[in-house]
């Protein structure tokens, strides 16, 4: 994947100047731990049929089971073979390094790790108990909606197979992305919960593409989801109402009630305005007091 940096704008800022890329960390960290998961399979002896990095650091039933909460943690560093950790690494540079720009180091890592845990949590739950998962694919997700969602109409240019260019907008490339999660998920076609060449973890990518989604919305990118734009303007109201002295209030919150109250009866009053009488109320007593 491929984005046009001239369409960025203001954001179009050289990034491969920049000191301590998170991003740049992520891969390494990403690449180190897959050499030393290499090593230490190759090594260190197999019990009960599994590797020591899959019964150790591998996101299991059995490890959740025996309060192995780091596995949440080391699962997302883990890979079913090279592959596996080229296409996901260089998914994490492409979106990854354009996330890190606009939301910054400390965003990215929080939409990073939020979509691997939430995304590893809905794989574990809905998967067989002596099945385990592996791989960066659900914080990965996060960080490919996460960029979609602030670029929706950005093209792209994708490499099918790693040969054909294929080109296509970017929340197209997201939809992709969720539904064929979902049909695969549904139909359990290359299923399952250890995520290596023939078997992937389609619903730690759907977890990863909601955590990723919901993030990157709350900070402000995006359509605000019709939750966030209530709360947020419930908030503004009350803080408004706060700093309001008992004249200002009496004049523009409880003036226009009573109104309503001489037309209709107090019967009309919704909850809200009769919470704002209470408040109203408050407000008078304090100023008394």
């Amino acid at each position: 994947m491929r984005p046009l940096r001239y369409q960025l704008g203001y954001f179009n800022r050289s990034w491969t100047g920049r000191q301590f890329s998170i991003v740049t960390i992520l891969i390494a960290a990403n690449v180190g731990m897959f050499v030393f998961q290499s090593l230490a399979d190759h090594f260190l002896p197999v019990i009960d049929g599994a590797t020591w990095t899959t019964r150790w650091l591998a996101l299991s039933w059995g490890g959740m089971r025996h309060g192995y909460e780091w596995q949440f943690v080391t699962y997302m560093f883990l890979h079913g073979g090279w592959l596996h950790l080229l296409f996901n690494m260089l998914t994490l540079y492409f979106a990854g390094r354009e996330v890190e720009i606009v939301a910054g180091r400390n965003h990215l890592l929080g939409i990073y790790f939020t979509g691997g845990v939430l995304g590893g949590l809905a794989q574990v739950l809905f998967s067989q108990p002596e099945t385990s998962l592996v791989g960066a694919s659900a914080g990965v997700c996060a960080l490919l909606i996460a960029f979609t969602t602030i670029y929706p109409e950005m093209m792209l240019t994708l490499l099918l197979f790693f040969v054909i260019p294929v080109r296509i907008r970017a929340k197209y490339l997201a939809l992709g992305l969720i539904l064929v999660s979902c049909v695969f998920s549904i139909s359990g076609i290359w299923g399952g919960a250890q995520a290596g060449m023939n078997s992937i973890g389609h619903l730690a990518h759907l977890g990863g593409c909601l955590a990723g989604w919901v993030y990157i919305k709350e900070l402000g990118f995006g359509q605000p989801l019709g939750f966030m734009q209530y709360f947020r303007r419930r908030t503004e109201r009350i803080e408004r109402m706060r700093r309001m002295s008992p004249e200002e209030f009496i004049s523009q919150e409880i003036d226009p009630i009573l109104d309503k109250i001489s037309r209709e009866g107090i019967h009309s009053l919704t909850r809200a305005e009769r919470k704002t009488l209470e408040a109203g109320r408050e407000k008078i007593a304090k100023k008394v007091r």
